[in-house]
């Protein structure tokens, strides 16, 4: 009996994985317990999709951390950027590169890249089932047998996990992958969010709600030592902060939080050394000198931080720049460089835009995506230990992924029928 491949999970890289198997004639079952795919892809960049990252294959690789690199290399130049692109070209859906290297469709959004995906999907011939919950793996003698679905019995001898991970629970990525994995042998990297928001205390003032600091610099202290830092936007919340820059953070934060407290300082200025700072404070306030240095902070930060700013570092908002001192003029641009907005309290895992840890990249053979544990089983996507940063960088990868374990899956099935065909 030719039993079908079988895939969990119609996200980015169960999609890809259940086209690429599908086109080669092999039977592809997707399963998905939600009630539409791609309910990730569709919230990604705000619903516009960012697709990928513009540039070279080194240069989307070089974005990861060295062990997700080598891990990423073979899979990202078998399915590069270019090549999901030009997939999404041939389904009518032409794209642009912001300057920041993320890539969106021109004219669409992330429906129009579904309804792109979904098409794909159709003519390659793959039996899509929705709403679908895997409930079992069915093993034996270490080697895949089946699945439970719905209290159904799936025969198969290939299985391409493609789960997610366990962020916006909501989306269904409950980390259910996870779980079956630990279950089938394979370690699992502890889960840590990657890409949150981070909560801090004490709390910040309400006021502070909605204000946006544009390039500036977020860093975190842990036991005396700078553990992350990235030039971005930062938002501020009711909870703390997210934005760009804390989404970016985050990850090392959540991993530090294990062992250490964690305090996050601004840097209003990254690109000016205190000294330079401190000279063109100066100027700037001599310039204008019968002014309150209130007033002319405003032109340097959100006019709703300025009052709370000065009085942390103990200088009067009323100071006239004529009398204002030199130890408080330096106090200020002091300031301006290492602003702390308090101890990070929470970074929430389910807040996540992706999640960081999961199945153990050495026991996954990074040129198929076969499991080095069980025979017949794959794993891509999130469900692995990867997390990049924010730009299209996440679903290059589980595309990537993605391929490659539709590919091995094919290739296997193949010689398995062709095997039963000899005896």
């Amino acid at each position: 009996m030719k039993t079908p491949i079988i895939v969990i999970g119609a996200g980015g890289a169960g999609i890809i994985a259940a086209w690429k198997a599908a086109l080669s004639g092999a039977p592809v079952r997707l399963l998905e317990k939600n009630t539409r795919p791609g309910v990730k892809i569709l919230i990604s960049g705000g619903g516009k999709c960012n697709i990928t990252h513009t540039g070279t294959i080194e240069e989307v690789l070089n974005a990861f951390s060295v062990g997700e690199r080598r891990f990423l290399k073979p899979s990202v130049h078998r399915f590069s950027n270019a090549d999901i692109l030009e997939l999404l070209r041939n389904e009518g859906i032409s794209t642009y590169a912001r300057p920041n290297g993320r890539v969106f469709p021109e004219h669409g959004t992330a429906r129009d890249v579904m309804r792109a995906l979904h098409s794909i999907l159709e003519r390659a011939g793959v039996e899509f089932r929705l709403q679908s919950r895997v409930e079992r793996i069915i093993q034996k003698d270490r080697s895949i047998r089946g699945v439970v679905v719905n209290s159904e019995e799936i025969p198969t001898n290939h299985l391409i996990i493609a789960t997610g991970g366990k962020s916006y629970p909501k989306t269904g990525t409950t980390g259910d992958g996870y779980a079956w994995a630990k279950e089938l042998g394979h370690s699992i990297v502890p889960l840590r969010a990657a890409l949150a928001p981070m909560a801090v205390m004490p709390a910040l003032p309400r006021e502070w709600q909605g204000i946006a600091l544009r390039g500036c610099r977020l860093f975190a202290v842990a036991a005396g030592r700078r553990i992350a830092s990235w030039d971005d936007d930062v938002l501020f919340t009711h909870e703390g902060v997210s934005g760009p820059a804390a989404l970016e953070v985050s990850r090392s934060v959540a991993a530090s939080l294990e062992s250490d407290e964690v305090e996050l300082f601004i840097d209003f200025f990254p690109d000016k050394e205190f000294a330079t700072l401190d000279d063109d404070l100066n100027a700037y306030v001599q310039s204008q000198r019968q002014k309150t240095i209130g007033t002319l902070l405003d032109a340097w930060m959100p006019n709703r931080l300025v009052e709370w700013f000065l009085v942390r570092i103990g200088v009067s908002a009323l100071t006239r720049g004529i009398v204002l001192s030199r130890d408080d003029r330096r106090a200020i641009a002091h300031a301006l460089k290492e602003w702390s907005l308090g101890m990070v309290s929470d970074v929430p895992l389910e807040r996540g835009e992706v999640t960081a840890g999961g199945v153990a990249l050495r026991e996954v053979d990074p040129r198929s995506m076969r499991s080095r544990i069980v025979r017949g089983l794959y794993l891509c996507g999130e469900v692995l230990d990867i997390a990049g940063p924010i730009g299209g960088y996440n679903l290059q990868a589980a595309f990537s992924t993605g391929f490659v374990a539709g590919e091995s899956a094919a290739a296997d099935w193949h010689a398995e029928v062709e095997a039963a065909q000899d005896d």
